[in-house]
C-alpha cells in the first residue's frame, strides 16, 4: 500500500541526504531552503517518489522551530513559568550528576549535600548512572542531555512541545497575504469597508487579476478575517480617520527635532479646535481655528491666535509678533502669573524691555528658525517677508507628514484633554465621537474662548510639570515649561526681541506689482481707494525701482487699504471710494461671493456701483437675521470677528492718519427721523414759574383755509 504525507509549511524533512524546511507549496511545486541555507524548487511528485526523501521528526541542531532566527535566551525569558521552572529543575540534576551538588558550586551547597550517590569522589559514569535511576531515563539519555547542555546551554533542557512557537499563518498561501496587504494599503485612503464584504472581493479580483481567474482562492470567510486581523494593523473595516493618520507615518525611524536654547527651534501649526464658538448676534454656533507657536527647546506655548474657520496668512505673521511681544495681564488674574515670578533677573530684563512691568509669565522669545508644514497661509509671501525682516530661518516640515514636528501635535492632544473637553460646545476631535446636544451646550463666543485659552496657557500650561522635560543630572526630576525657561537663560543669556511701532502694516500683504496713483485713487481687487494724501503724489513716479507705489492691504477688512508716505514716513488710510455709510468691513472672501453673484446676474464684476451694492445685498438681507441662510450666518459672524482681529492688530502699532468719509457718505449718514432726545430734569416745583410757560400753538384749518 502507498505511504502518505502531510507537508505543510515549516516542515523539516530529509532530501538528497540533507535536512530542508519547507518554505512554501505552490500548485505542485514545493520550496525548500536547507539546513545550509541553500534554496532550490521542486515538483512535488518527484519529491515524494524520490528514495532519499522522509519526514524528519525534530529540526537539526541549531535550526528548531521557535529559535531559528531568534535569541535563545529571549526566547526562554518569555516562556510560561511551568516550562522554565521545569527546565531549571532538569539543569539542578544535570549540575548534581556532574559536581554533585545542585547549583554547580560547592560554596553554595544545600543541607545534606553532596549525597552519597553523587559524591564528587565517584567516577562520572556512576553519578550518571544514579542520575538516570532517580529520573527514570536511561543512561543513553542522560549523557545526550549532558552533550546538548554544555553546547547550547539552558535552552537544550526546555521541553520543545511547549517552546515551539506558534505561526497562525502556516498553511495560508504566501500569495493570498501578499495580496492581502496590497489592497490594504491601496484602500487606506478609502471610506471604511467591511471586511467580509467589498475588501474580499476586492482581495479577490487582485487575485484573479494576477494568477487568472480560480487560480488562488481565498481561505473560508471566518478564516479570512483572522488572517486579516493577523497581517494588518489598521483594518478595513476600522475607523477612516485612524488608517489614514497610520498612513501618514514616514517608512524609515522617526526623526528627533533637538533644540537645547530658546527659539532655536519654533514649531507653527494650525488646528480645529475642538469647541464650538457661539454667536449672540445670530444666535449661531460656528468652527474656530487655533493657531500656535511652541518652543522646542523650553515647551512653551509662546503665541496663541483663535480664528473663525480659515486662517489667513496675515494671522501667521502676526502671530510671530506675538511671539516676540509680552502677553498682558489681565486685570482678574493673581499676582502670581506675572511675568516677574518667573524666577528670571527681572530688573534687569525690565531695563530692556519696559513692557515687561505688565506682562503675564509667558517667555518672550526671538525665534531663530520656524518649522511648519506646507499649509497655504504658511507658504504666502507675508511670513517670508516677516521671517526676512526678522532675520528668522524657515524649515518646511515633509507635506503630511506630522512626524517632522511631533511635540507641536502632541501638544494638541495635550489641549483637548486639559482645556477642550471641559469647555461647553466641546464637540471632540471626529463625528464619530461628538454628542447630540452640541450646539445647544455652546454659549461661549470666541473672545471669551480666546480669554479662557489665554488663562489656561499661562495659569495652567506654562506652570505643569512637563514629561519631557528634565533638569540636566536629575533624569527623574520633571520640570514645567516656564522652570525649564528660566533654566535655559542661565546657560544660553536672553535675546532682547524687535519692537516696530508700524510692525502691523509691514506684516500686510502689498498688491501685486505696485499700484499707479491716478487722479481717482488707485485701483485695488477692482476696488478704487482714495484720500487726501494721494493726491500730491498722483500720477507721480514713485522712487522704488518700477516707479509704481506699493499699497499694502488687510484681506480681513478690504474697506481699508494703507499708503506710506516716504516724505513724513507715516502710514496712511485709504478708503474705498463706493464704500455705504453702514457697509460693515468684509473679508476678500465675502468680495469674492459678491463678484461671483454679479457674474452670475451677467453684470460686470468690475463695476463697483454694483460690487457695493452686491456687498449690501450679502451683508442685510431684506428678511430677518434669524432666517438667514447658514451660509449667510457664517459669512456676517466671520466677517465680523475678523474685523474685530483686525482692529485689535492695527491698535497695537502706531495708528494710521485716517482717511475722512467722502462729502456723500457724510449725507448718508444724516439721520432721515429726528432722533429721540433725554428729557431734560424740571426744576424743583418751588421753582416752577406759569406765567413764563407759553402756551402751545393750535392748528386752525379755518385760518389756513381763509389764507
Amino acid at each position: 500500500m502507498d505511504q502518505r504525507y502531510r507537508i505543510a509549511t515549516e516542515d523539516w524533512i530529509e532530501f538528497e541526504e540533507e535536512q530542508h524546511q519547507v518554505t512554501g507549496i505552490t500548485g505542485t511545486q514545493v520550496r525548500l531552503r536547507s539546513a545550509s541555507g541553500h534554496h532550490q524548487t521542486i515538483m512535488l511528485s518527484v519529491l515524494l517518489t524520490d528514495p532519499t526523501f522522509r519526514t524528519v521528526a525534530e529540526p537539526p541542531p541549531g535550526q528548531e522551530e521557535g529559535a531559528q532566527g531568534l535569541d535563545p535566551g529571549g526566547v526562554l525569558a518569555l516562556l510560561p513559568k511551568d516550562v522554565r521552572d521545569k527546565a531549571l529543575e532538569l539543569e539542578a540534576h544535570l549540575h548534581e550528576a556532574t559536581t554533585g551538588f545542585r547549583s554547580g558550586d560547592p560554596l553554595t551547597a544545600i543541607a545534606g549535600e553532596p549525597r552519597d550517590e553523587y559524591r564528587p569522589e565517584l567516577p562520572l559514569s556512576v553519578r550518571v548512572e544514579s542520575k538516570a535511576a532517580e529520573l527514570e531515563l536511561t543512561t543513553r539519555r542522560i549523557w545526550q542531555l549532558l552533550e546538548e547542555w554544555k553546547e547550547k546551554g539552558l535552552w537544550a533542557l526546555v521541553d520543545r512541545r511547549k517552546a515551539r512557537l506558534k505561526n497562525p499563518l502556516r498553511n495560508i498561501d504566501e500569495r493570498v497575504i501578499i495580496a492581502i496587504r496590497e489592497q490594504a494599503a491601496v484602500e487606506r485612503w478609502d471610506s471604511s469597508s467591511s471586511v467580509s464584504t467589498r475588501f474580499r472581493r476586492r482581495t479577490q479580483n487582485r487575485l484573479d487579476a494576477d494568477y487568472g481567474p480560480g487560480e488562488v482562492l481565498l481561505p473560508k470567510e471566518d478564516t479570512f478575517r483572522r488572517v486579516v486581523k493577523l497581517l494588518l494593523d489598521r483594518r478595513p473595516s476600522d475607523p477612516a480617520y485612524q488608517r489614514v493618520s497610520d498612513a501618514n507615518q514616514p517608512d524609515r525611524t522617526f526623526g528627533n527635532v533637538i533644540a537645547h536654547r530658546p527659539g532655536q527651534v519654533v514649531m507653527l501649526d494650525t488646528t480645529p479646535l475642538d469647541v464650538l464658538a457661539w454667536d449672540p448676534a445670530m444666535n449661531d454656533t460656528y468652527n474656530v481655528e487655533l493657531t500656535l507657536a511652541l518652543d522646542v527647546a523650553t515647551r512653551s506655548l509662546l503665541a496663541w491666535r483663535l480664528t473663525p474657520t480659515g486662517t489667513k496668512a496675515i494671522d501667521i505673521g502676526l502671530l510671530l509678533a506675538d511671539v516676540m511681544a509680552p502677553e498682558p495681564m489681565r486685570p482678574d488674574w493673581s499676582d502670581a502669573l506675572r511675568y516677574s515670578m518667573l524666577r528670571v533677573p527681572y530688573q534687569r530684563h525690565l531695563t530692556l524691555d519696559e513692557r515687561l512691568a505688565e506682562a503675564a509669565a509667558r517667555p518672550v522669545i526671538y525665534p531663530e528658525t520656524l518649522l511648519f508644514d506646507h499649509g497655504k497661509p504658511y507658504k504666502s509671501d507675508v511670513v517670508r517677508r516677516a521671517c526676512a525682516s526678522w532675520k528668522i530661518d524657515i524649515q518646511d516640515a515633509r507635506k503630511l507628514k506630522p512626524t517632522d514636528k511631533p511635540h507641536v501635535e502632541r501638544l494638541f492632544g495635550t489641549i483637548r484633554e486639559q482645556f477642550s473637553m471641559h469647555v461647553a460646545g466641546y464637540k471632540s476631535f471626529n463625528v464619530a465621537h461628538r454628542g447630540q446636544n452640541v450646539e445647544e451646550e455652546a454659549c461661549w463666543t470666541l473672545d471669551e474662548i480666546a480669554e479662557f485659552f489665554a488663562e489656561y496657557a499661562v495659569a495652567v500650561y506654562q506652570r505643569k510639570s512637563h514629561s519631557g522635560l528634565h533638569l540636566y543630572g536629575f533624569p527623574d526630576l520633571s520640570v514645567s515649561p516656564n522652570e525649564a525657561y528660566a533654566m535655559a537663560l542661565g546657560s544660553a543669556g536672553y535675546v532682547d526681541c524687535p519692537r516696530d511701532p508700524s510692525l502691523y502694516y509691514e506684516l500686510l500683504p502689498i498688491a501685486e506689482d505696485g499700484r499707479a496713483i491716478n487722479a481717482y485713487g488707485v485701483e485695488l481687487n477692482h476696488l478704487v481707494y482714495n484720500a487726501d494724501v494721494l493726491y500730491q503724489f498722483r500720477k507721480a513716479k514713485s522712487p522704488y525701482n518700477n516707479g509704481r507705489w506699493p499699497i499694502r492691504y488687510d484681506p480681513r477688512n478690504l474697506l481699508h487699504a494703507y499708503f506710506h508716505n516716504p516724505r513724513d514716513g507715516k502710514w496712511y488710510t485709504l478708503r474705498w471710494t463706493h464704500a455705504l455709510s453702514d457697509l460693515q468691513p468684509f473679508t476678500d472672501i465675502t468680495l469674492r461671493e459678491a463678484k461671483r453673484l454679479l457674474a452670475e446676474r451677467g453684470i460686470d464684476p468690475s463695476d463697483q456701483a454694483e460690487v457695493a451694492k452686491a456687498l449690501w445685498d450679502l451683508q442685510n438681507r431684506t428678511d430677518a437675521p434669524e432666517k438667514w441662510t447658514k451660509a449667510d450666518r457664517k459669512r456676517h459672524t466671520r466677517d465680523r470677528h475678523r474685523a474685530d482681529s483686525q482692529a485689535k492688530d492695527e491698535a497695537r502699532s502706531t495708528p494710521a492718519v485716517p482717511a475722512p468719509l467722502p462729502q456723500p457718505a457724510l449725507e448718508s449718514r444724516k439721520p432721515t427721523v429726528p432722533g429721540l432726545h433725554a428729557v431734560p430734569s424740571l426744576p424743583d416745583e418751588d421753582d416752577i414759574d406759569l406765567d413764563a410757560i407759553q402756551p402751545a400753538q393750535v392748528w386752525n384749518p379755518r385760518a389756513s383755509q381763509e389764507s
